[in-house]
């Protein structure tokens, strides 16, 4: 195994075991939430969106280790991004992970491929998908805010 697999499989393994943005942001103004049927993974997502600017975000719910992690570093990732930028940010993720396309995330934002080793396991991919696709529902409903 490469030293870059451990590393990546370590801060899988840090986000899954201390996720961020696990609180409700108290003046949230959307909320979506998703289920994965094939595992019981199951994600919230509460956004506090202002003039186009995700200022606040929160992910809670319960999953495995690649769901929790992947929602943890979605909400490192957009969090104080616009809504352009995370729309952006969610069609590079999944062309990753479900089109297994190499993608060049923005600076500042290479972790996100730690989950791309996800795409070798179909069952897997919805799981690190699950909190991206609830992001990119709430950010639908905040567009008609």
């Amino acid at each position: 195994m490469s030293l870059s697999e451990d590393l990546y499989k370590e801060l899988i393994i840090e986000h899954s075991q201390d996720p961020s943005h696990r609180m409700v942001p108290v003046d949230h103004n959307v909320h979506e939430s998703g289920i994965n049927r094939s595992c019981g993974d199951e994600v919230e997502v509460y956004l506090t969106v202002q003039d186009g600017v995700i200022k606040a975000i929160g992910v809670g719910g319960h999953g495995c280790s690649i769901s929790t992690a992947s929602g943890s570093m979605m909400a490192d990732a957009v969090d104080g991004m616009t809504v352009e930028q995370a729309e952006d940010l969610i069609e590079k993720f999944k062309s990753m992970i479900v089109e297994k396309h190499k993608v060049d995330f923005p600076d500042g934002l290479e972790d996100l491929e730690a989950l791309q080793g996800v795409q070798q396991y179909p069952l897997r991919v919805k799981c690190a998908t699950l909190a991206w696709n609830a992001l990119e529902q709430a950010l639908r409903t905040s567009s008609s805010l």
